[in-house]
């Protein structure tokens, strides 16, 4: 299944509130943050399935990637 339209504009919009809340960014940056974003890629991607998982795991992985460089090592996907 591929993430339509309209369910990457849910995640744009619950993952951008997070990032503003937590960040204090405004709109404009938090959504271009996101979007810019490796997670947001991995979102679009139809194999990795990312558009399964709740809007608050895809906010840790986008988070785990401004700090550790890598959107894999959230708690939620990581193998360990």
């Amino acid at each position: 299944m591929l993430p339509d339209a309209r369910m990457m504009d849910f995640y744009d919009r619950h993952v951008s509130q997070l990032i503003m809340e937590k960040y204090g960014f405004d709109v404009k940056r938090a959504i271009r943050a996101f979007m810019e974003s490796e997670t947001y890629r991995m979102l679009s991607d139809p194999e990795t399935e990312i558009y399964t998982f709740s809007p608050l795991i895809v906010f840790d992985m986008w988070e785990c990637k401004q700090v550790t460089g890598n959107p894999r090592c959230s708690q939620y996907i990581r193998e360990d």
